[in-house]
C-alpha cells in the first residue's frame, strides 16, 4: 500500500511539470527523497534512460524498495525486542506468583516449589440434655498443618505434610508422583487412600466442622491416610478410577500377637456427566479390604460432629476374648470389608451432597461377623448467589464473587446448610443392645476471601446405649442427648 501511494504521488508530481524537468540542470528534489536517511537506506543505482520522467521514476521505485525493505527490518527487531520482553514477563511471572503463598518455579516451569498449610481455631459450648455427661467447653486447635509440594522435570510431583493436633504432631503426606503417562497418575508414599467423598476431599474445604459420623468411624479402620502405592486412570473427563494398595499408617504398626504390618486394598470409581459452572451430577462409590488388624482388636466410634470435646456418642471394641471360662484368642477380629456410595448435585446457588458406608467385620473363629453402618445428607445454599465446584472428583475451593472489603460495600459469600448424620453401630447377632446415634446440623458459613472462613454449627444429636451416659442408668437412663454451638475461624493456603 505504501508503495502505490509513492509512486502515485510520484507519477502525479512528474507529470505536473515536465517541461521544468526536462530544461532544469539538474533535480532539485521535493524532500520526498529525503524521508529516509542516506546512512540508514541505500537504494541501489539505478540507470539512465535519458527520459527524464522515466528516469525520476525509476529512482523513486528503487527508494521505495529501500524503505520496504528499512521496514522489514525494523519490523524484526521490534519482533525480536517483544519476544525478549515476554521472556522477561514470564520469567518474573514463573519464578515467583504472588499469592496467600507465593510459587516459586523456574522459567519452564518444570521445577515448581509451593508451601501449604491450614490453620483452624474451633470454639464449642455444649447443653447437656440427657445422659449426664459434663462436657468440656472450650477453645481447640483442630488443625495446625505445614508443608509443602511441587513439581520436578514436569512429570514428577511430591508432597510432604505434617499436623499438629491435640499437641502431637503427626506427618500426614509424604508421597511422590509421576504423571508422564495420559491420562494415568501414579501415588507412592503415605497417602489418602481412596475412600469416600469427604475422606478424600481437603478437610479445609468441607462444608461442616466434621465429617460424617459413619465416615469418620469407618475411614479409620481401613483407610485414611496410610502407606501404599496407587493408580488413578482418567479414561474420559467425566471418569476417575483410583486403586491402591497399602500397609498402615507413617508408623508399622505390630505387636506380639501381629508380627506383620496391616495390609489393605482400596478403590474409589467417580462419575460426573455434568460439571460445568453451577451445574453439577457426581456420582461414586468406593470399597477396601483390610487384613490383619494389629492387636486383632478394633474400636469403632466417633464423638457428635465436634472435637473440642472428646466424648465419644457411640463406640464398640471387638477384640479377643482373653479371660473367663471362654478365654480364646481367635475370637478377634481378622480384617474387615468396607462399601460406600456417594452422590452430589449441584443447581445454581443449591446443592445436596450425601454418603452411605456400609461395615463388615471379619472375625477368627466361629463367631458373628457383624455389620454396621450409616449415612448422612445434606443441603446447601448460598445467599450471596455463588456456586459449589466439584474438580478431580472432590469439592473444590469456594471464590465469592466479592472478597471481603466492608470500605467498598463488600462482604464476602454466605451459604447456609443443614444436615442429618447417622451412625449405626447396631447388629444383635453380636449385642443385644441398639447402638445408634443421630444428630442434626444447622451451618453458616461466611467466606471473607477464597483462604478465610468462619463457621458456625448448632449440633443437635443423641446416642442410644451411649458411652456419654453416666451411670446409674437408673438416674440417668441409657440415652445420651445434648446440644453444641460451635464455631471455627479457619486460613489455609
Amino acid at each position: 500500500m505504501i508503495r502505490q501511494i509513492l509512486l502515485a504521488s510520484a507519477s502525479a508530481l512528474a507529470f505536473a511539470a515536465p517541461l521544468s524537468a526536462q530544461t532544469a540542470p539538474a533535480y532539485q528534489g521535493s524532500g520526498l527523497d529525503t524521508t529516509v536517511p542516506a546512512d540508514t537506506v541505500a537504494p541501489a543505482p539505478v540507470p539512465k534512460t535519458g527520459d527524464a520522467v522515466l528516469d525520476r521514476l525509476n529512482e523513486l521505485e528503487a527508494k521505495v524498495n529501500a524503505l520496504e525493505a528499512r521496514n522489514k527490518q525494523l519490523e524484526s527487531e521490534a519482533a525480536e525486542t517483544q519476544t525478549r520482553v515476554q521472556k522477561v514477563e514470564v520469567r518474573a511471572a514463573k519464578e515467583v506468583q504472588a499469592g496467600p503463598a507465593p510459587t516459586f518455579s523456574d522459567v519452564n516451569g518444570s521445577f515448581t516449589f509451593h508451601p501449604r498449610g491450614t490453620f483452624q481455631l474451633d470454639y464449642a459450648a455444649y447443653h447437656q440434655r440427657a445422659g449426664g455427661y459434663d462436657f468440656n467447653n472450650g477453645t481447640d486447635i483442630r488443625r495446625g498443618r505445614f508443608g509443602f509440594d511441587g513439581t520436578a522435570w514436569t512429570v514428577w510431583r511430591y508432597r510432604i505434610e505434617a499436623e499438629f493436633v491435640k499437641n502431637t504432631v503427626n506427618l500426614l503426606d509424604a508421597y511422590v508422583q509421576y504423571a508422564g503417562f495420559k491420562n494415568i497418575l501414579l501415588t507412592v508414599g503415605q497417602q489418602k487412600a481412596p475412600y469416600g467423598l469427604e475422606a478424600n476431599g481437603t478437610d479445609a474445604l468441607a462444608t461442616f466442622l466434621e465429617r460424617g459420623m459413619a465416615n469418620a468411624a469407618f475411614g479409620a479402620v481401613g483407610a485414611e491416610r496410610r502407606v501404599g502405592a496407587t493408580i488413578a486412570i482418567t479414561p474420559t473427563p467425566q471418569i476417575i478410577a483410583t486403586v491402591g494398595i497399602f500397609g498402615a499408617g507413617e508408623g508399622v504398626q505390630r505387636n506380639a500377637t501381629t508380627p506383620d504390618e496391616t495390609y489393605g486394598v482400596n478403590g474409589r470409581v467417580t462419575f460426573e456427566p455434568i460439571n460445568d459452572v453451577g451445574r453439577l451430577v457426581h456420582v461414586g462409590a468406593s470399597a477396601y479390604h483390610v487384613s490383619q488388624i494389629a492387636g486383632k482388636a478394633i474400636s469403632i466410634g466417633d464423638r457428635p460432629d465436634t472435637r473440642v470435646d472428646n466424648g465419644q456418642i457411640e463406640t464398640v471394641a471387638l477384640a479377643p476374648i482373653t479371660t473367663g471360662a471362654i478365654a480364646n484368642q481367635t475370637r478377634g477380629v481378622q480384617g474387615a470389608t468396607y462399601w460406600g456410595t456417594e452422590a452430589a448435585f449441584v443447581y445454581d446457588r443449591f446443592s445436596l451432597q450425601g454418603e452411605y458406608n456400609h461395615l463388615h467385620v471379619n472375625r477368627y473363629g466361629f463367631v458373628a461377623d457383624p455389620n454396621f453402618d450409616g449415612y448422612y445428607a445434606f443441603g446447601t445454599v448460598f445467599l450471596t448467589g455463588e456456586s459449589r465446584s466439584f474438580k478431580g472428583g472432590v469439592v473444590d475451593r469456594v471464590k465469592p464473587f466479592n472478597d471481603f472489603n466492608p470500605a467498598a460495600g463488600h462482604w464476602g459469600a454466605f451459604e447456609l446448610a443443614v444436615r442429618y448424620d447417622r451412625l449405626n453401630l447396631t447388629d444383635h447377632s453380636f449385642s443385644p443392645l441398639d447402638r445408634v446415634a443421630d444428630s442434626w446440623t444447622g451451618g453458616l458459613n461466611w467466606y471473607l476471601n477464597p483462604n478465610t472462613r468462619f463457621i458456625v454449627n448448632y449440633i443437635r444429636f443423641k446416642g442410644t446405649n451411649s458411652p456419654l451416659v453416666v451411670a446409674p442408668v437408673s438416674l440417668n437412663g441409657t440415652t445420651a442427648k445434648g446440644d453444641a454451638y460451635a464455631t471455627r475461624l479457619q486460613f489455609d493456603f
